[in-house]
């Protein structure tokens, strides 16, 4: 006669099987997410003290429009603070592995 198992409560078992997209989305979300909060704060900042249509680069206007102006800066903003950000998670992990 084999010994019956007790039954297994489904709430404490855990699932020890690698997710699709875990480790990509936690360095997303640790890089790009911080960024993407940083980029509305500065772009925020940045265009509440000066208007789209004084910017002059080399002698040329920024944008026709006001709309395209935020949309650049935004995405310029966002770079940069995904480089920072990414920069740090880099430097956080090569700490963890020495």
């Amino acid at each position: 006669m084999s010994a019956s198992r007790p039954p297994v409560d489904e709430a404490t078992v855990t699932d020890d099987r690698p997710r699709a997209g875990g480790r990509l989305g936690r360095i997303m979300m640790q890089v790009l997410w911080p960024a993407f909060l940083m980029a509305i704060v500065a772009e925020g900042m940045l265009f509440s003290l000066v208007d789209p249509h004084e910017l002059v680069i080399v002698g040329l206007h920024l944008a026709d429009s006001r709309e395209a102006a935020y949309t650049v800066g935004f995405f310029v903003f966002w770079a940069l603070f995904t480089c920072s950000s990414g920069m740090t998670y880099m430097l956080n992990r090569g700490m963890r592995e020495s």
